[in-house]
């Protein structure tokens, strides 16, 4: 059994994973959405503790605010005897790793974690909260257990015969990232989407012709990617990665494409600039989910659900969300009357809003919006 929860995080992204048989359970929390989300965060970890269970990985797949910070805050709020307890290991790529690894002379004004001492939230994309971070697991003196360096090809077997395997980033995007780190530092502002309200009066059916765009930001090229396989279930965690940059990984493992998963979980919330045909066309499903409360009308980008449309598999799309963004965000207006008629009406696309209950994509594969685990 696989149970995945995409938990509320506002614009950000926090996903639990559970798995296992007969109540005994392993898990994987995957980011942890905003500061917001911070005391949800904390519960969790306490709730899996409680339960006699252990956490394989805290997964951080890069510094950005709305992944980072509600796991920062979290797990200042947990004690360390229960991190001690639970938590197996953590995924975290820094800049130190990235400089050993790729044997790379130190910045001449040295290591990014090095610099920035002092925690705060910057609310913006930076890297403040990752030493802030790095800092809270030494403190919480788990710190032995980061995996600082998480590249494509790598393949990982964890407790109860789950693999994961890393499709992003690649050598060359964390080379590019420890280079210009610093300008994340000195930017305090958050970096707006490309605006693409005026594409919500074009129909679906147009918007298939539009071209997707390439994501050129470090950061989210440098986002931990992977592929999750338990049993027959496998599913594909693309954070906020480059489109490009997972497809080189997937041929970096020798995985033969196209390649079937069972849930595809969307990049970037959304973002025009991080899903691209070749991608859905080379993880193939018909299941995908969207973390996001469309951030001031920003994502999804409409153009991107053209595109799964466009290259649907089984001539139809499951959109699992967290949030109703459709309604709430774009007042009723995101879909026009002919999407409706072509697409919705027909179930050909089906907006699914998560909650406690869940939603079961096969058997032994359900998820959910909201957490309710007795």
């Amino acid at each position: 059994m696989v149970n995945i929860y995409l938990l509320p995080a506002d614009e950000g992204e926090f996903i639990w994973v559970r798995y296992g048989e007969n109540m005994n359970y392993a898990n994987i929390l995957i980011d942890g959405g905003t500061k917001d989300s911070g005391s949800e965060y904390a519960q969790i970890i306490e709730w899996i503790e409680k339960n006699g269970e252990n956490i394989e990985a805290l997964v951080f797949t890069h510094i950005d605010y709305d992944h980072l910070q509600g796991a920062v805050d979290g797990i200042s709020k947990v004690s360390a005897e229960i991190l001690k307890k639970v938590v197996k290991r953590i995924l975290f790529n820094t800049c130190r790793a990235i400089s050993r690894e790729q044997k790379q002379m130190s910045l001449k004004t040295g290591y990014a974690e090095d610099q920035i001492k002092g925690r705060k939230f910057t609310g913006g994309y930076g890297i403040e909260d990752a030493i802030t971070l790095m800092d809270l697991l030494k403190e919480k003196e788990i710190a032995e257990r980061v995996i600082d360096y998480v590249v494509s090809g790598m393949e990982l077997e964890w407790d109860k015969g789950a693999f994961i395997k890393i499709i992003s980033p690649g050598t060359k995007e964390l080379e590019r990232f420890l280079k210009k780190w610093e300008p994340y530092c000195r930017n305090k502002k958050v970096t707006s989407y490309t605006t693409h309200f005026d594409m919500i009066e074009n129909g679906l059916e147009e918007l298939m012709k539009a071209r997707l765009g390439s994501d050129c930001s470090d950061n989210n090229k440098a986002s931990i990617a992977f592929l999750f396989e338990y049993e027959d279930i496998r599913i594909a965690f693309l954070a906020d990665a480059s489109s490009s940059v997972c497809i080189k990984g997937l041929k970096k493992l020798k995985i033969n494409m196209p390649c079937d998963v069972d849930i595809l979980k969307l990049s970037h919330h959304g973002s025009k600039y991080n899903t691209s045909d070749s991608l859905i066309r080379n993880l193939k499903t018909n299941v995908f989910l969207l973390s996001t409360n469309g951030n001031g009308q920003h994502v999804p980008n409409k153009a991107v659900i053209a595109h799964l449309l466009k290259n649907a598999c089984k001539n139809k799309v499951q959109l699992a969300c967290n949030y109703d963004w459709w309604e709430t965000t774009y007042h009723g207006k995101y879909f026009t009357n002919e999407d409706k008629e072509k697409f919705l009406y027909t179930n050909k696309l089906e907006l699914l809003m998560l909650g406690e209950n869940g939603i079961k994509v096969k058997d032994g594969l359900n998820i959910y919006g909201e957490w309710s685990v007795q």
